[in-house]
């Protein structure tokens, strides 16, 4: 490829990027209606156990602290919905209005209750050391911004950790991992360290782990907090 072709190329990735973004956003405002549907059909039917995967992490944190849970970003409240019938203390947070309005139907629907606000990540509503584990899932990249990792950070309890599930899904044919730009394909060495670096950063000790969930990998980040000698600290723990 001459110069030429590799700066349309370069060009053309910009634009791509740029509408997959506009969609994402309508997806999470005027057509929230349609996010079920739209995230079942891109995934095969597999959305949903693989979103689990990060859930699975919570429930083995909240079985060890009794404290409460943060989702970050619930979208469809699927998820506050499946951590309510495991009995998880869970509390969503989200922004979008639209999003509240799909929530609240299926919470119904469900028979469960979940405490939901409307708030930022980048600005949470909540006393530091309020959560014991802090969950996201296919979020935005606001997720690993720093304004948000330091919120993350002030929420959680001593020992607390950040799950972040989805930020990379590689599918797999017959043993063979698909790469489907924008949407799937194991991570570069590259990505992976300045995701956990950024997170690290932020006074996490961060790992990740490729989890299998129906026909796919699904990268699960975790970041734990460290514990606090001071007294405060160890009553939190």
């Amino acid at each position: 490829m001459g110069a030429a072709g590799a700066k349309e190329a370069v060009v053309f990735n910009k634009w791509l990027r740029a509408g997959y973004a506009w969609a994402c956003e309508r997806l999470y405002h005027e057509f929230a209606w349609s996010y079920d549907w739209v995230s079942w059909g891109v995934s095969g039917g597999a959305w949903h156990s693989w979103r689990r995967v990060a859930l699975d992490e919570v429930h083995q944190q909240e079985a060890t602290t009794g404290a409460p849970v943060l989702e970050l970003g619930f979208g469809t409240g699927a998820l506050l919905a499946a951590a309510a019938q495991r009995g998880i203390s869970c509390v969503g947070l989200e922004l979008s209005p639209q999003m509240h309005a799909v929530a609240m139907a299926r919470l119904k629907a469900h028979g469960v209750c979940a405490p939901r606000v409307r708030a930022t990540a980048l600005q949470m509503p909540f006393a530091g050391g309020s959560f014991g584990a802090v969950i996201a899932t296919f979020p935005a990249p606001y997720i690993v911004a720093p304004a948000t990792l330091r919120e993350c950070h002030r929420v959680l309890r001593a020992r607390g950790r950040l799950i972040i599930g989805g930020l990379w899904v590689a599918p797999a044919v017959a043993g063979h991992r698909l790469h489907l730009p924008l949407l799937y394909g194991a991570p570069a060495s590259a990505q992976v360290d300045a995701v956990l670096q950024r997170i690290e950063g932020a006074g996490f000790t961060a790992t990740l782990q490729m989890r299998r969930a129906r026909g796919a990998e699904v990268a699960v980040v975790v970041g734990q907090k460290a514990p606090i000698n001071t007294e405060e600290g160890k009553h939190a723990e």
